[in-house]
């Protein structure tokens, strides 16, 4: 076990006990308590992984080579770029969906349309966009971008999922 472990899990067991629960208690599965304990502090590790850096506003602009935050966020708002809420209040802005130049992935905006009231969250766009997806022979939405391919193929997968999740 790493240190940094060893540590969460001394913390863990001190938090259980500042709660009063000692672990001798009836309705107490320890196995499952433990397991639902890692899976929710590690909810945001997982997130961050799967969907790979996120910038600030700042490093938009540093990224874009222009603008202010007051241009990075208006392009958030009118669907140009896709932006995704952090606890704190501020905006995250997934990498992918940048290319080696700076520039926003080429379709990203009509991409950004096509999902526009079929979902509840941006984190279920951004999910999509760094999923494996069939129908682009197995590469994910903004790999297949990236490499410079076609951006019908992908605008007709973001349709038929965007579909999917208004049934």
């Amino acid at each position: 076990m790493t240190a940094a472990l060893a540590e969460a899990a001394k913390t863990f067991e001190q938090t259980l006990g500042e709660l009063g629960i000692t672990g001798k208690e009836r309705e107490v599965d320890p196995s499952a308590l433990g397991r639902r304990a890692a899976l929710l502090a590690a909810s945001d590790v997982v997130w961050h992984k799967h969907l790979g850096p996120l910038y600030s506003s700042k490093q938009v602009r540093e990224v874009m080579g222009r603008g202010t935050r007051q241009s990075v966020s208006e392009l958030a708002k009118r669907g140009r770029l896709l932006a995704l809420p952090e606890e704190d209040g501020r905006l995250a802005f997934p990498a992918f969906q940048f290319g080696r130049t700076g520039k926003r992935l080429p379709g990203l905006e009509r991409i950004l349309e096509t999902f526009a009231g079929a979902v509840e969250t941006p984190y279920t766009i951004a999910s999509w966009f760094v999923t494996a997806e069939p129908r682009l022979q197995g590469k994910t939405p903004a790999a297949w971008l990236r490499a410079g391919r076609p951006t019908e193929p992908v605008l007709e997968a973001a349709t038929r999922y965007a579909q999917r999740l208004q049934r």
